[in-house]
């Protein structure tokens, strides 16, 4: 990637968060090198937030990333935290990449999963469209390889 963006542009949608849903075009995708993966996110105007994170460098179109909660290596973490601030982990489900371009820094993803507190589950379908990767070298998995919320 040639011309390095330092913001991402797009918007993330999905159903199933709250009564309302989940909107945002307040939107970031991010590399992580240190953690060799990538981040896909969005805060909406309520301060909910729906973050994935998939734990390759290798991002191929077209495939779908089992959502596991401690998974491996082409796996992926999702997570949403809700505006009274409670964490929902994602139990299980996929996210696919239905559009990855690397060189326009474009990526556009569907979701289909389920996210746990422990007591709660809520069913989630999510969408959206980035546009701008920014790099990073911060840390954003704990030893476990949980996603760290900051």
């Amino acid at each position: 990637m040639s011309d390095k963006k330092s913001k991402t542009e797009g918007w993330l949608k999905a159903s199933g968060t709250s009564e309302s849903g989940f909107s945002t075009t307040d939107v970031s995708a991010i590399r992580y090198l240190s953690d060799q993966g990538y981040a896909f996110e969005g805060v909406s105007s309520k301060e909910e937030r729906l973050a994935f994170f998939l734990r390759t460098l290798e991002i191929i179109e077209g495939r779908s990333y089992p959502i596991e909660p401690f998974g491996g290596p082409g796996t992926a973490i999702a997570l949403f935290i809700d505006d009274k601030n409670y964490f929902y982990n994602g139990e299980s489900g996929k996210i696919n990449i239905e559009k990855f371009d690397e060189e326009l820094e474009k990526v556009k993803i569907f979701a289909d999963f389920s996210l746990s507190t422990g007591s709660a589950e809520k069913k989630i379908v999510a969408d959206g469209e980035f546009a701008g990767i920014v790099e990073s070298d911060k840390k954003v998995l704990d030893e476990e390889g949980a996603f760290i919320v900051k």
